[in-house]
C-alpha cells in the first residue's frame, strides 16, 4: 500500500491521529504499517510548536520502517525551502 500525507506543520498530536487512522503506526506511535510505504509530502516544520520534535518523529519512523520492508520518504516542502532560505516568518 502507498500513503501519502503532508502539511503536518509542527502538529505532533494530529500527525499521530493521522497515521494511527491509516494503521502506519500503533498506540505507542511506533510503525505498524508493515510493508507499506509513507510519502510524507513536506511541510512538516512551522506553524505549530512542535516542528522539531516532528522533524526528529519522522527520522525516527525511517528505520522502524525499514526494519518491517515498508519505507518513509520525506519530501521537502515550501515551508522546508523557506527555512532553508533564511525566511523564516512561519516559523513558531
Amino acid at each position: 500500500m502507498l500513503y501519502a500525507i503532508g502539511d503536518l506543520h509542527g502538529d505532533v498530536k494530529q500527525a499521530h491521529a493521522a497515521l494511527r487512522l491509516l494503521g502506519l503506526i500503533g498506540e505507542e506511535n511506533l510503525w505498524t504499517g508493515g510493508n507499506a510505504t509513507l510519502i510524507q509530502t513536506g511541510d512538516l516544520v512551522d506553524r505549530g510548536p512542535e516542528s522539531l520534535e516532528l522533524v526528529r518523529y519522522f527520522q525516527g519512523l525511517l528505520p522502524q520502517a525499514r526494519a518491517a520492508g515498508g519505507r518513509v520518504v520525506t519530501l521537502m516542502g515550501n515551508h522546508e525551502a523557506l527555512n532553508v532560505e533564511g525566511d523564516l516568518r512561519y516559523v513558531d
